[in-house]
């Protein structure tokens, strides 16, 4: 069996790789509310995901939803869930 270090880098699983922009829909304190959030997304078709806060800075969950290759998907996105959903979402990188 091959032994599973530390990873050198934190990356949340759940997080997809690589650059692009997401939509982010939410911020909150609570791990679970986030996640109830971004499930029920994902349950409408949308790739959300969740971030994980860092060390430094606040204790902040977002639900974000992506990623997308140009900022023309991104903002797309964006006004769809804002229509569908009732969020206030933006984009960033």
């Amino acid at each position: 069996p091959q032994a599973v270090g530390p990873a050198t880098k934190e990356v949340d699983p759940g997080v997809p790789q690589g650059n692009g922009f997401v939509v982010q829909v939410a911020s909150l304190k609570s791990r679970g509310e986030a996640d109830v959030i971004a499930k029920r997304l994902s349950s409408k078709g949308f790739p959300s995901f969740v971030t994980t806060p860092g060390s430094s800075g606040p204790t902040v969950f977002r639900v974000r939803v992506g990623k997308y290759a140009d900022r023309r998907e991104a903002e797309t996105v964006a006004r769809k869930l804002e229509k569908e959903e009732q969020f206030k979402p933006w984009i960033t990188r």
